[in-house]
Formats: structure tokens, C-alpha cells, sequence
């Protein structure tokens, strides 16, 4: 090494500095990125990369993101810190930063993985003393290992963790999906036909596994027959047993929710209440309405089910865990409707 070392911060050019080459990211560009940048420009950069000295320049070990959008933004020089560190603790450096960031998706997690167990045998001999060494269950570590094995175009559809969720990122699924794919269905271009269907459709978790579970029973089905067929067909809203009796005599005509479960849940939609059976009543939706807790009314708990108010807080309570008057939940208020 032909650089000094220091502890403390200093300004270093910017062209003197690599990126690092054990990062797992797939792709470290997009608009979070652009963002980092704008906010570099006009702030500067608030904290040092950590660098490592090489032969005649320094590479990141700590700050890949911060590094690129500092590029991005057009700086000359950089705070870093300087220090000396291995190939092998950089590696499990980065992975350990990474396995807790929420921008980094589990086929990124999973690379890095496989190359600490491929280069370092000696320090990872199994997948156990791995997951230990980097603070994941061994269950875990081993699914984000088997998404590397998947089809390349199914990969890039996987999700960073921040970005799960209805509405998700265009064109993206999330990797429990991701894993369901590659474990139910055996050919990989129908991996990935199922996997693009899913992301470009705003469904949720439960309705994507159903997907999944048809395409693989049915292999000699077009995946976009199965997936109009299960998206287009009315919402199953699930029930309790006991509400099952008061929504068919037309006593429950409300359900309060902490969320719209599913985006076809609006007005005028015709929706199947679910028990055990998965139609036990034709449902259309009236209205839907955001109200607080508290201000529930003895009439509301009345259409919750015939039950009092101080009936309804138990039964809440028994399903949320506790009542919260200033928590605002959704109100969706529907009326039987007679089977054709």
C-alpha cells in the first residue's frame, strides 16, 4: 500500500476513487439515485464514503450509493475515512451493510452470499454458519440463494423490500412471489411469463399465489387466459364464522377494515363474502368511508352485526389486539344482493 493511513476525515478527489468491486446491486441507477444526487448538489456530501487504499487509487467499501449520485452531481472531491481492509471483509462488510438495507432485493442478498461460500470456504463451510455470521435465519439465506438460480429476466422483476406493496413498482414482484414461481412451476420461460403477467397486474399477494397455483395445474393453459380469469373474477371479502348468519339474514351490512384489502373493493363492485366456502353471499358495495374509532357510533355497531358499541370494541379487540379511538379505519357498508 503507498497511501497513508488515517482515522480521521479528509477531502479526497473524486477521480482517484473506484467503486467497489464486491457490490451485490443488480442496478444502483433509477430515480432514488437522481434524487441523492439533487440533494448532493445543493447540500454536498454530509457523510464520508469509507475507503480502502489499492495500489494507486481508493476503493469504496462503505458508500457505493453516496459514491455514484456524488459522481452524478458533479463534486471534485469527497470526505472519506481511509482503511485497510481484506478482500473477505469488505465482502462480509457489504453484506451485512446490505442485508439490512430495504434497497437491496434477495436475488443482491443472494449473489453475495453464494460468493462468500464459493471464495471462503474455510470461514463459511455451510450455509448455517453463514446465515449466523450475517444475522439471517438459515431459511431465509437459502431462499434468496435458489432466487440466483432462477431465469436472469425473472430476477430483475424481484422488488427491493421498500418497494413491496399494492400500488408496487412497475413491473416488479416481490420475492416471496418470486420464490413461489420457481418452487410450483418447473419450465423457466413459463417462470417468467408468470412472473411479467404479475407485475404488470395491481393485485395482491393471495391473488398472485392463486396465479401461480393454476398455471402449475394447468400447464397446457395460456398464462394471460388464467390470469383474466382469476384478476376479473368478483373479490372473495373474508369473514368470521359468526358473521356468516348476520350477513345472510341482512343484519352485518358494514366491515371495518385497517385497509382496502384489495383494489376492487369500491363502489358499485359486486364482491363475494368468504367463511370457509369461498361464496357464501353475493356483496355489493354502497359506500366506503375513513372514520375514527372513536367516533363510532352504536349504529355502526349495530351494522357491524347487531351487536351494542361496547359488543363491537371486544369483538375489535379480539381481531386488532386492542381499540385505539384515534386510529381511522375504513367503513365499507354493502348490501346483499340475491344470486341470479
Amino acid at each position: 500500500m503507498v497511501m497513508e493511513m488515517s482515522e480521521a476525515i479528509r477531502e479526497v478527489e473524486l477521480s482517484k476513487i473506484r467503486p467497489n468491486r464486491f457490490n451485490p446491486r443488480l442496478d444502483v441507477n433509477g430515480s432514488g439515485l437522481n434524487e441523492l444526487a439533487q440533494s448532493i448538489r445543493e447540500v454536498g456530501l454530509l457523510e464520508p464514503l469509507i475507503v480502502r487504499p489499492m495500489d494507486n487509487y481508493y476503493e469504496v467499501v462503505v458508500g457505493e450509493r453516496r459514491f455514484r449520485a456524488s459522481r452524478m452531481a458533479g463534486l471534485r472531491k469527497v470526505p472519506v475515512i481511509i482503511r485497510d481492509y481484506t478482500d473477505d471483509e469488505v465482502m462480509e462488510l457489504n453484506l451485512v451493510e446490505n442485508v439490512q438495507r430495504e434497497d437491496l432485493n434477495a436475488v443482491e442478498k443472494g449473489n453475495s452470499c453464494r460468493q462468500l461460500l464459493e471464495k471462503y470456504p474455510e470461514k463459511y463451510p455451510n450455509e448455517k454458519s453463514l446465515a449466523l455470521a450475517i444475522g439471517v435465519s438459515e431459511t431465509t439465506l437459502r431462499n434468496w440463494l435458489k432466487l440466483t438460480s432462477a431465469p436472469s429476466e425473472l430476477q430483475k422483476m424481484v422488488a427491493p423490500t421498500q418497494k413491496i406493496g399494492v400500488p408496487r413498482q412497475e413491473g416488479k414482484i416481490d420475492w416471496d412471489t418470486a420464490l413461489t414461481i420457481t418452487r410450483k412451476i418447473k419450465e423457466p420461460e413459463r417462470q417468467v411469463e408468470v412472473a411479467r403477467s404479475i407485475a404488470e397486474q395491481p393485485i395482491y399477494r393471495r391473488v398472485a399465489r392463486k396465479v401461480i397455483q393454476e398455471v402449475a395445474k394447468k400447464p397446457e393453459k395460456l398464462v394471460t387466459e388464467i390470469v383474466k380469469e382469476i384478476v376479473e373474477a368478483p373479490y372473495e371479502l373474508p369473514f368470521r364464522l359468526k358473521h356468516m348468519q348476520p350477513i345472510l339474514k341482512g343484519i352485518k351490512t358494514q366491515t371495518s377494515r385497517r385497509g382496502i384489502p384489495d383494489p376492487r373493493i369500491k363502489v358499485g363492485a359486486v364482491i363475494h363474502g368468504a367463511v370457509y366456502e369461498p361464496n357464501i353471499a353475493k356483496l355489493r358495495i354502497a359506500s366506503i368511508e375513513r372514520k375514527k374509532l372513536g367516533d363510532f357510533t352504536s349504529e355502526d355497531a349495530k351494522r357491524e352485526g347487531g351487536y351494542t358499541l361496547e359488543q363491537f370494541k371486544e369483538v375489535w379487540k379480539d381481531i386488532h389486539g386492542e381499540w385505539n379511538d384515534k386510529e381511522s379505519v375504513y367503513i365499507i357498508h354493502f348490501e346483499r344482493i340475491n344470486s341470479e
